[in-house]
């Protein structure tokens, strides 16, 4: 799948998509880099991938 994950600084909280304003929150998806693994978000209706700095 071919996709650039988008870097978004978290305010109080994440659920409206910054790109599109789809208002209803976000589907996951964990991406293992070296010796982390991202947790990034994923809209369901433009379906761009957020980075909100969280790791697992």
């Amino acid at each position: 799948m071919d996709y650039k994950v988008k870097s978004v600084t978290m305010k109080e909280e994440f659920k409206v998509c910054p790109s599109c304003g789809y208002e209803d929150g976000f589907h996951s998806m964990f991406r293992r880099e070296d010796d982390i693994t991202r947790w990034l978000f994923i809209c369901p209706s433009c379906h761009n991938v957020f980075d909100i700095g969280f790791t697992v």
